[in-house]
């Protein structure tokens, strides 16, 4: 009869420490998301519509190697690594015409994921690709030839 008291006892001591020990893993990394504000030059990608994918990547190993690759061979491998990699990999996919006015656009996951990467489908030769900065608002300018990313303001 005497174990319930006791048992209530260690219950409220457990719940009581809980709330006031320092949780081991903190939840700051979950804030902040990675927003890009893109602008399209009149005469961008040779006057011809610009497909570009943003994805996100979760692992870092994952990230450091699809860091090395350019546009072309992502398009090329795109199919091929999102179904090897299906729980780490989520693409967003826009396709935007020159002098287009494009409201900045908020990239879904960002703040758990590893990394961001951008590829545009150019026509002409280049990487055409790049890891963007982690959880900000990212200015891209595309141009006739590539694109670039503006200083933060």
């Amino acid at each position: 009869m005497q174990a319930k008291p006791v048992l209530l006892l260690c219950c409220s001591l457990f719940i009581g420490c809980s709330a006031v020990l320092k949780p081991a893993r903190s939840v700051s990394h979950l804030t902040g998301e990675t927003t890009v504000a893109p602008a399209l030059a009149q005469d961008a990608n040779g006057n011809s519509p610009i497909a570009v994918d943003f994805v996100t990547v979760h692992g870092a190993a994952l990230l450091k190697d699809l860091s090395k690759l350019n546009a072309q061979a992502w398009y090329q491998q795109k199919t091929t690594l999102l179904r090897l990699h299906p729980a780490d990999l989520t693409t967003y996919s826009w396709e935007w015409v020159p002098g287009e006015q494009v409201a900045a656009v908020k990239i879904p996951g960002t703040a758990v994921a590893d990394g961001v990467l951008l590829f545009a489908r150019y026509n002409t030769p280049g990487d055409h690709s790049a890891l963007l900065p982690h959880r900000k608002t990212v200015a891209i300018e595309f141009g006739a030839d590539d694109f670039k990313l503006l200083p933060a303001q």
